[in-house]
């Protein structure tokens, strides 16, 4: 959070220095704490809306990361005018704010007595549960992308998700911790494909997050643009012989969620070479994300640039219409 406070000049000075670096992770790790552990000590429905309202304030604070959502927004839905674009920008940054302050309390999304979550499945889905074969799980993020994890944990499924790891250790060992209430293992990206493959011999399901553009990744249209785009749960599908089952969270009144588990994808031509299966697959994927963000715009969380800014460019009109 720190580093978004500061100037753009005196930022990249500080993030030159070591001492100044690990200031800023001090002072990111001690906000960002503080601000979790008044969360924790709210209920539930109290520290999600607590957040939004949290969120919100910074998305006016957080100009230029505004500017972003906004042309995300305008991007992603042409239809919509600035104004309307403007309110779902207050909401992404809303429901930003509420997964935060849900963070202390994922264990209680996994609580098999609980009514947190409403579990939607569909029937190929449920069979290969009952028969214990493992699946690919793949979402965004949309809601409370964390809800995702608890949610499969719940339904008595062993799994294992990739996360991101934040630049910052302090604060990624903060939110690893919590995240630990999963009760899932996680595997940071940075580590590669090695502790997945465990995590599967092992006889885990696997769960990955692929709305992001991610260096290196392959070029497939995600709403009607080129992002560069990560393939892996495909190619883990393909490899492994597991069903790929894109998962939706959708956020409901009072901190609550509905997970929907889709049907399992499958290539047009599984006779093409596996690379080409694999594109195929994802082309699919950014297919079913684009119908849950159209469905519910306001809870995806696009704070970072979404496309290469060669994009933006192209569509100067729209990104400065955002400003």
């Amino acid at each position: 959070m720190a580093k978004f406070l500061l100037a753009n000049v005196l930022r990249h000075k500080a993030m030159d220095n070591r001492a100044a670096t690990n200031a800023l992770w001090l002072l990111d790790l001690a906000v960002v704490a503080s601000v979790i552990g008044i969360f924790r000590l709210l209920p539930l429905p109290w520290a999600s809306a607590a957040g939004a309202r949290l969120g919100r304030g910074l998305g006016r604070v957080l100009g230029n990361r505004t500017r972003h959502v906004r042309a995300n927004l305008a991007l992603a839905l042409p239809d919509r005018s600035p104004e309307e674009i403007a309110s779902l920008a207050r909401e992404v940054w809303a429901n930003a704010g509420a997964v935060l302050a849900e963070f202390p309390h994922l264990g209680k999304f996994r609580d098999p007595h609980g009514d947190r979550v409403e579990v939607e499945m569909d029937e190929r889905v449920v069979a290969c549960r009952e028969s214990g074969q493992q699946m690919i799980f793949v979402a965004a993020h949309i809601a409370n992308w964390e809800v995702v994890a608890a949610t499969i944990t719940r339904l008595g499924i062993p799994n294992c998700a990739m996360y991101a790891p934040l630049s910052n250790p302090w604060l990624d060992r903060k939110l690893r911790n919590y995240r630990n209430a999963l009760g899932c293992g996680l595997i940071s990206r940075d580590a590669g494909l090695r502790g997945f493959f465990k995590a599967y011999d092992a006889g885990q399901s696997l769960s990955v997050l692929t709305d992001r553009r991610i260096e290196g990744g392959t070029e497939i249209p995600f709403f009607g643009e080129a992002k560069a785009t990560s393939t892996l749960p495909a190619r883990l599908a393909l490899r492994l012989g597991a069903p790929l089952v894109p998962v939706q969270a959708q956020r409901l009144p009072g901190a609550r969620f509905r997970v929907r588990f889709h049907a399992p994808l499958r290539p047009a031509d599984p006779a093409a070479a596996q690379g080409d299966q694999a594109t195929d697959l994802t082309r699919q994927i950014n297919g079913k994300f684009e119908e849950w963000i159209e469905d519910r715009p306001g809870e995806w969380v696009c704070t970072s640039k979404i496309w290469p800014s060669s994009v933006f460019r192209a569509r100067k009109a729209l990104y400065e219409a955002q400003g």
